[in-house]
């Protein structure tokens, strides 16, 4: 069908921004759902810094797409992408241009398994980033929809698939979706980690981390909570703040080191006294190696355990503690 599973989204619009793209090209856009949050999440997305980026005139990020049935395309479409190419994207994309990331968002079963690793192989060579990919884990049994016999799935793919593409990164989405990115030499591998269910143990663990943080920090005190979102609802009646933090809201990952600096900077200076990293949330402190650092300089761990670490904002320090 012209659409495809949104359990995805988080993970690939975070994919996104860190790649920050500045070219796109959408296989198989069906509704064009990934054209519009492509366009948010870039374009639309810097309007907050530069206003003149929400009119069409002024976006810098190219977003075309490719699409076999020329009976989905609407005016939308027309909007949203710079160029649509309608037809067969195993022929179209040898002709394209290259492309910062290609996008394959719930296409690749629709094609015979040699037909589908050739338009892999094609892809990864036109893309100057990644590519990133979506595809159901099972047989669906999906046949022909909308009087499109394009829409029939004809393989199923595992994570060996794409594994053999070497800078690989291959997760599960909620059992049911394998998301898959190709990463080119030279670009920094993302971060792609969807959220797993919680076990006991870590259910206890959590419940020690609360604990521990009512203890260390004073309840009418703001603080920062890079949590994974996994504990910050248990702290109701204190004034943790998400970070990244958009209208008292969770924003998601920052794009990169200097993006967690400034973000950092500015919940200081409106009053954020600590910032804590629980241990589902330790990956930050590799990823964002120089983060990590500018906070062991500038800032006292007040707190390192393997649940907790907790830096104080308003003393410096040179040394972790």
């Amino acid at each position: 069908m012209p659409s495809s599973r949104p359990n995805v989204i988080p993970t690939v619009i975070h994919l996104v921004r860190q790649i920050k793209p500045r070219s796109i090209l959408d296989v198989g856009i069906g509704f064009g759902k990934w054209g519009h949050l492509f366009r948010e999440y870039t374009d639309i997305n810097e309007a907050e810094k530069d206003p003149a980026r929400y009119r069409r005139r002024n976006w810098r990020v190219r977003i075309d797409g490719i699409e076999g049935h020329a009976a989905y395309l609407t005016p939308a479409h027309r909007y949203l992408y710079n160029d649509v190419h309608v037809g067969d994207a195993c022929v179209l994309i040898r002709n394209l241009p290259r492309y910062d990331l290609i996008f394959m968002g719930d296409v690749i079963e629709h094609l015979e398994k040699a037909a589908g690793l050739k338009l892999l192989r094609d892809a990864v060579k036109k893309a100057n980033k990644a590519v990133v990919l979506s595809t159901p884990r099972y047989e669906t049994g999906q046949s022909d929809l909308c009087g499109n016999a394009l829409e029939r799935h004809r393989s199923l793919w595992l994570a060996k698939d794409f594994s053999r593409f070497g800078r690989a990164i291959v997760k599960t989405v909620d059992r049911a979706t394998l998301l898959a990115v190709l990463v080119r030499p030279g670009t920094r591998m993302p971060v792609c980690a969807p959220q797993m269910p919680m076990k006991q143990t870590d259910a206890r663990r959590l419940r020690e981390c609360k604990e521990e943080l009512i203890r260390l920090v004073p309840v009418t005190e703001p603080f920062i909570l890079v949590d994974e979102e996994q504990l910050r609802s248990e702290l109701p009646h204190t004034r943790a703040i998400p970070f990244l933090e958009r209208n008292g809201g969770y924003w998601g990952p920052p794009e990169d080191d200097a993006a967690a600096i400034d973000e950092l900077e500015r919940l200081r200076r409106t009053g954020a006294k600590y910032i804590t990293f629980t241990w589902p949330a330790f990956w930050w402190l590799d990823h964002y190696a120089k983060f990590t650092a500018y906070l062991r300089k500038n800032c006292r761990c007040v707190l390192k355990d393997d649940k907790l670490l907790v830096f104080d904002l308003q003393v410096g320090m040179t040394s972790e503690g």
